[in-house]
């Protein structure tokens, strides 16, 4: 089984979702684990948009990613340029990939435009990660 760590700078909602994508896409055949250079609560949009499509954020756990630092990982992905330097300094991995999605928190409007905005994000995600999780075969 192939392990695959999600990084972000917080841990409210990018890796979070990442990571609970990638176990849903793979019917938790990846062995993912999601963490933050700082942690943080988990955003209670992501928990809503993932709660949708059958997902269950409340199962997920906050890590930091000192947690981890003596872990091998495949594959590490990382979601913001904050975790990408530190995860070039502090951790190893045969293969590092940096994607960053678009913050829907910075959005200024209704409460309607931001659940909308974490929905397009959410779907951004999956399609990104189903495409990952077949050109890396991880299933």
């Amino acid at each position: 089984m192939k392990k695959v760590l999600i990084l972000g700078g917080d841990n409210s909602y990018h890796n979070l979702m990442m990571a609970a994508l990638i176990k849903h896409i793979s019917y938790d055949r990846i062995d993912v684990q999601s963490a933050s250079v700082r942690s943080g609560k988990i955003d209670p949009l992501a928990q809503k948009v993932l709660q949708e499509i059958g997902i269950d954020l409340q199962k997920e756990k906050n890590h930091t990613m000192n947690e981890f630092l003596h872990t091998k990982f495949d594959i590490i992905i990382t979601t913001s340029k904050e975790a990408r330097e530190k995860v070039n300094t502090l951790m190893s991995s045969t293969t590092k990939i940096h994607k960053e999605f678009d913050d829907p928190r910075k959005l200024k409007g209704s409460k309607f435009d931001k659940e909308n905005a974490y929905r397009e994000l959410r779907d951004e995600m999956q399609e990104w990660l189903s495409e990952f999780v077949q050109r890396h075969r991880l299933v």
